[in-house]
């Protein structure tokens, strides 16, 4: 945590003990508070030291200039030495209660920020009925501290008591109560908090995919596609992981055609550069969507399409759409080790691909090279069969 919002004991509290300290001392403590007005923290820190030397034996009167002191060490974000200040505050004892009781509050604050988080909470269950102290920073500190000690129940129970208590609730907190949800496994509570946070902060990409992810998880697969499809529409998904998240969705749920345009869309819209796995995910898309001419002209054109897998791939798309010509002018050209799983079905498609252009001797004479190939030699035998 970075600086904390404190409760400074200057102003107000100042004016209370005029009549209870000594003239000097309190004219002083306003010249400190003038001086750290602006900004003159070094001249303030000298006085101050200078003070509890001279007058460090008046409880009350020390209690003001540690307090005094501790906003020097707050600005200066040294929470160690605000923390053992208002701990000595706290045991010298001498301030009026609802004085004490606001220093317990800032000394739990201090204590969230050093880690220290069932000593936070022992001062917070110590002041929470006092109905001096204001619930919405009391509340906050209790969340906080049951959040970090990992006492998630507690914290959304105190979420519950401070949310309807402000007039704007900062995402901060939402996160909170959400994360705490997400602890204790309650995916209906923690998808009910994420559509408050969608709505509320609709900008934020990262909420729109953990909501399509909850439903995911609850089995609310329509809910899924229809929470990332509209953050895409919004222009929202902008991140190539979640782009790919809400195609892989897709594609788990064979949407296809969906998939394939979504692909060439977020590519055009420079959402994603078009790599090798954004090559396969276009291919296989195309494929499974009936769209074997969007295939062929990607695989034919693709850099990335060079592999003797992919080359198969285009090999057999030629031979469905009756080219067998060019079915086989791909397969000669191609390189493959031999008896392999992949050179026994080059030479089978080849022999088809010939059988198809009633060249009987060029189709035998593929099967033929199959035959000690331990992945096909069966199938090879038995078209051979059925030839003779």
């Amino acid at each position: 945590m970075k600086r904390l919002v404190l409760i400074l004991l200057l102003g107000s509290s100042l004016l209370l003990a005029r009549g209870t300290m000594s003239q000097g001392t309190y004219k002083q403590l306003m010249q400190v508070q003038e001086l750290m007005a602006k900004n003159e923290y070094a001249q303030s820190k000298k006085i101050l030291s200078e003070m509890l030397k001279e007058k460090g034996e008046n409880k009350y009167e020390r209690s003001y200039i540690l307090q005094s002191l501790s906003s020097i060490y707050i600005f200066d974000n040294n929470y160690k030495k605000v923390e053992s200040i208002f701990e000595e505050i706290l045991a010298l004892n001498a301030l009026e209660k609802e004085s004490l009781n606001r220093v317990k509050l800032s000394l739990a604050k201090v204590y969230l920020s050093t880690e220290k988080y069932k000593k936070s909470l022992k001062l917070l269950k110590s002041i929470q009925h006092d109905s001096k102290i204001d619930k919405k920073e009391l509340y906050e500190s209790f969340i906080l501290a049951h959040y970090y000690n990992k006492n998630y129940t507690q914290a959304v129970h105190y979420s519950k008591l401070y949310f309807p208590l402000k007039k704007e609730v900062k995402e901060s907190w939402y996160k909170i109560l959400y994360s705490s949800y997400v602890e204790l496994k309650d995916l209906p509570n923690a998808i009910t908090t994420m559509k408050i946070m969608v709505k509320l902060f609709s900008e934020n990409e990262i909420y729109w995919v953990q909501l399509a992810s909850l439903y995911q998880e609850t089995n609310e697969l329509k809910k899924s596609l229809s929470t990332l499809e509209l953050a895409y529409k919004k222009s929202l998904l902008t991140k190539k992981e979640n782009v790919l998240y809400f195609i892989n969705i897709l594609l788990q749920n064979e949407v296809y055609f969906k998939a394939s345009e979504l692909l060439n869309e977020a590519i055009a819209k420079g959402y994603i550069k078009e790599d090798k796995k954004i090559f396969e995910l276009l291919v296989s898309s195309y494929i499974h969507s009936k769209q074997t001419e969007l295939a062929i002209k990607k695989l034919e054109n693709s850099n990335f399409a060079q592999q003797s897998k992919y080359q198969m791939i285009l090999a057999n798309l030629y031979y469905q759409h009756q080219n067998y010509q060019k079915s086989i002018a791909v397969l000669e050209n191609m390189k493959t080790k031999k008896n392999s799983k992949i050179e026994g079905e080059r030479y089978i498609l080849k022999a088809l691909s010939f059988y198809e252009l009633q060249k009987r001797d060029e189709c035998i004479a593929n099967l033929k090279k199959v035959i000690n190939n331990p992945h096909h030699k069966q199938r090879a035998q038995n078209i051979l069969k059925q030839l003779s």
